[in-house]
C-alpha cells in the first residue's frame, strides 16, 4: 500500500494525494475498531494526520524521519499530567508496511494560529503567559527516562552555527545578515559550562498550542507534537514560541519569558544576544520565514539590531 520512497521530494508530491493514503486509514480502522467514515484529514505537518470523529487522532509517520516516531511515543508518556494542560494520550501503537503509527486523544480546542487574529490584547498576554507556564512545567520534567533523547550539547550546537549561513542563505534574507552570521555567533555564549540539560519539545509553535473558549475568555487547553523533543539548554526552548507568538512585541515576549522562570533581572542585552544566535542555530527556524513573520526586521542594518527587533527583552 505505501511507497518506498528515495527523498524528501518523492514524499512532498504525494503528501496530499488521498489515493495513497485512503488505503492505509482504511487498514489501521480496521485494526482497530475505528469507524472509518469518521476520518478526515488534519493539519498538514512533517508527518500525515487524520482525525478519527472528534475524539481521536491517527499519525503515520513517514520513515524519512525515523526519530520521530520513538520521540513521540516517549515524551508523550512521560509528560502525561505533568504540563498543567491536556497532551495527547496513546490509543494505540502499530506499523503499516515499516510506516509507524499512533492512535492518540484528541486534545481539545484549536490551534492557536487559527485564532490568533481574532484575539484582543488581554486574550493574548494571556496566552503568552501560559505558554510560559507550560514551558516552565516542561523544564521541570525529570528528564530519568529519557536518556535516549540526550545529545552532545556542545557538538550539536558547533554543527549549526557552522553551518548557519548556508542554511540561512535566501533571496529573501539581506546578504548582510548572512555574512556577519559567523562573526556574531562565534562571540555568542550559547551554553554554561556544565549547565543542566532540561526536556525540550523543541516546536512549541502556533501549530502545536491548542486554544478554546472556556467561561467567556480564550485560554491554552493542550500542547501536541512531540517528535523533535530532545535534552538541552533551556533557552533553546523559547526560541519557536517567541517568535511565532511574540513576533517582535516586547510585552509579549516577556510576560512569555517571566512566566518561564526567567527573572525580571535576566531580561538582558545578554539574553537578547542569546536568543538571536539560539535563532540562527535552530534546527527548525529558518530567517526567511522569520522576516515574513517580522518584516520589520528586513531593515535591519545586521544581527545586532535585527535582535533588538525580535528579542526586544530589556
Amino acid at each position: 500500500m505505501l511507497p518506498d520512497l528515495a527523498g524528501l521530494d518523492e514524499y512532498r508530491a504525494i503528501y496530499h494525494r488521498a489515493d495513497v493514503w485512503d488505503p492505509v486509514l482504511e487498514e489501521i480502522c480496521r485494526r482497530h475498531d475505528v469507524p472509518a467514515d469518521s476520518v478526515r484529514r488534519g493539519p498538514d505537518g512533517t508527518h500525515v494526520v487524520y482525525m478519527a470523529g472528534e475524539t481521536l487522532v491517527i499519525k503515520l509517520f513517514v520513515p524519512l524521519f525515523p526519530n520521530d516516531h520513538p520521540a513521540e511515543r516517549l515524551v508523550m508518556g512521560h509528560v502525561a499530567g505533568r504540563l498543567g494542560v491536556e497532551t495527547p494520550t496513546i490509543v494505540e501503537d502499530g506499523e503499516v508496511e515499516g510506516w509507524p503509527y499512533l492512535v492518540m486523544t484528541a486534545v481539545r480546542g484549536r490551534p492557536v494560529g487559527e485564532v490568533w487574529g481574532e484575539f484582543d490584547r488581554e486574550d493574548r498576554l494571556r496566552i503568552a503567559r501560559q505558554v510560559g507556564e507550560t514551558i516552565a512545567m516542561v523544564r521541570a520534567v525529570p528528564i530519568d527516562g529519557l536518556e535516549e533523547l540526550a545529545i552532545d550539547w556542545p557538538e550539536f550546537v558547533g554543527g549549526q552555527v557552522e553551518t548557519a549561513p548556508a542554511r540561512h542563505d535566501d533571496p529573501a534574507v539581506p546578504a548582510r545578515l548572512v555574512d556577519e552570521m559567523p562573526g556574531y555567533l562565534a562571540e555568542s555564549p550559547l551554553f554554561e559550562p556544565g549547565f543542566r540539560p532540561v526536556l525540550l519539545l523543541a516546536d512549541i509553535t502556533e501549530e502545536h498550542v491548542c486554544v478554546d473558549r472556556e467561561n467567556g475568555q480564550w485560554t491554552m487547553t493542550g500542547c501536541v507534537d512531540f517528535g523533535d523533543s530532545l535534552l538541552g539548554h533551556p533557552d533553546y526552548e523559547s526560541v519557536s514560541p517567541g517568535l511565532d507568538l511574540a513576533r517582535g512585541d516586547g510585552e509579549l515576549l516577556r510576560t512569555m519569558l517571566v512566566a518561564s522562570g526567567t527573572s525580571e533581572d535576566g531580561l538582558t542585552p545578554d539574553l537578547r544576544h542569546r536568543l538571536m544566535a539560539y535563532t540562527l542555530v535552530h534546527q527548525y527556524v529558518k530567517l526567511k520565514d522569520v522576516l515574513a513573520l517580522v518584516p520589520a526586521g528586513s531593515g535591519a542594518e545586521g544581527l545586532e539590531e535585527l535582535a533588538e527587533i525580535l528579542w526586544p527583552v530589556a
